[in-house]
């Protein structure tokens, strides 16, 4: 059950990225409202600490490499759209703040995350 609340968390927090993302653009099935400023960061970090409690030092690893994969990545998804914007390759329907806050988060969020995929539950030491 653990998992799969944490799993929800992190989608939800991954969606709400990636709408606050494709929001200048215009594009996108959903709306980019205020929830979706909040859940983007929030949902991400409590999915990854609800998926990374108990867990063994293994799937901390795997949980660590996949969320922190996927923030870094959806970070620079946000920083390419910006470049491009910027240099007139891509137009943007609206202002481009939220790709700073997409890409400001991923790479904080996402490199936080990447760090923790080493810690985990060591083995006692035998006495």
């Amino acid at each position: 059950m653990k998992v799969l609340i944490g799993i929800v968390l992190l989608l939800m927090g991954l969606l709400a990225g990636v709408t606050l993302l494709l929001k200048p653009f215009g594009i996108g099935p959903l709306e980019a409202g205020s929830l979706m400023w909040f859940a983007f960061p929030l949902c991400s970090v409590g999915g990854h600490i609800v998926l990374m409690l108990g867990a063994s030092r293994a799937q901390m690893a795997v949980s660590g490499l996949l969320v922190g994969g996927a923030l870094l990545l959806l970070g620079l998804s946000a920083t390419v759209a910006q470049f491009l914007v910027s240099g007139g390759l891509l137009a943007a329907a609206e202002d481009t703040f939220s790709l700073w806050y997409v890409a400001s988060g991923g790479f904080v969020l996402g490199g936080v995350a990447y760090a923790l995929r080493s810690t985990g539950k060591s083995e006692l030491p035998e006495s």
